[in-house]
């Protein structure tokens, strides 16, 4: 019993010093005064006052904001050796540096995270906002990014979306398009003739960096609707791509049914349905493609999992605005 006494008392003594070292091992974060052009001061302090707090909530290292008129040397220094100078005089293991500056009505907030015993820097991103009033979301967002050590792109979550992230129709950062695509429908099988037939359909879509993506209505012997998406190979004027879709189309035929009414014969023309999930794969080329109006050379093969076994080449014309 006396053994277990003693291990008892040893395993409580040493737990003040865990915990210290544990906290030691959290460590000093310190946000420095943030170097501005054209903003309001008051404006500043409070972005500066809003991060403190929103990292304070979800970092479990000991943060605190600096105050420029206790630092020995110019509090507006944007260098990683200049910041983890300050870092040392502030006792702080990492230091946050921010730098705002306006473009006409949009404020581009940057900021590095650095180490200051290495004077490396440990993160650095950007972020916008289209509006001073959008600052508290944007403080939030930077603080996420800082204690997870991501990318603001990454560090999106619901309550913090800046203003620019929420505009319509689906996208963070894109080129908004509708195409037109008039052509004609190749059947291979399934269809109600070998013929050509015309077929047309609406995108509405977005292109982001080398990708697009977006809904598609189509009429081709029937009615569909789909999903894509597409790889661009340019940036250029002339930009082939590839892509493929995903969706439903219902299809729609006229097959003749002979019937014998005493010794006549007499042909009747029954509507069939085969509606079914459809796959695409596309290629092509866009012409024009830096500017807002665009032509579309589109080549398909769609294939339709019906009791039809519907499956076909489209090749169409399209016009993008």
């Amino acid at each position: 019993m006396k053994v277990y006494r003693i291990v008892y008392f040893l395993i409580l003594s040493m737990l003040p010093g865990m915990l210290f070292s544990q906290q030691t091992k959290q460590g000093n974060l310190t946000i420095l005064p943030f170097y501005t052009k054209g903003i309001d001061p008051a404006t500043v302090s409070t972005a500066e006052e809003i991060l403190r707090l929103e990292m304070e909530n979800i970092s479990s290292k000991n943060i605190s904001l600096a105050n420029s008129a206790s630092l020995k040397i110019d509090s507006n220094c944007t260098s990683t050796d200049c910041a983890a100078e300050l870092g040392k005089q502030l006792k702080a293991d990492q230091v946050v540096s921010v730098q705002m500056l306006t473009l006409g009505q949009k404020l581009i907030i940057q900021y590095y995270l650095i180490d200051v015993e290495h004077k490396s820097v440990l993160l650095a991103d950007k972020l916008t906002s289209t509006s001073v009033e959008d600052l508290d979301v944007v403080m939030k967002r930077m603080a996420i990014s800082i204690t997870s050590l991501e990318s603001a792109k990454k560090s999106a979550e619901v309550g913090a979306i800046t203003e620019s992230e929420s505009k319509p129709f689906f996208l963070r950062n894109g080129r908004r398009f509708n195409n037109w695509s008039f052509g004609y429908l190749y059947p291979q099988n399934g269809y109600n003739t070998n013929e050509k037939t015309f077929t047309m359909d609406v995108k509405i879509g977005a292109e982001v960096e080398d990708m697009d993506y977006g809904v598609q209505l189509l009429l081709r012997e029937g009615f569909g609707a789909n999903i894509f998406s597409s790889y661009l190979f340019s940036r250029k004027d002339v930009c082939p791509y590839i892509g493929a879709g995903v969706g439903f189309h219902w299809v729609t035929i006229d097959q003749g049914n002979v019937y014998f009414i005493n010794q006549y014969s007499q042909v009747q023309k029954d509507e069939k349905k085969g509606d079914g999930f459809e796959i695409l794969l596309n290629t092509g080329v866009r012409l024009f493609h830096t500017y807002n109006f665009r032509i579309n050379v589109n080549l398909a093969y769609s294939y339709t999992f019906n009791d039809l076994k519907s499956e076909a080449l489209v090749l169409t014309l399209g016009f993008f605005y």
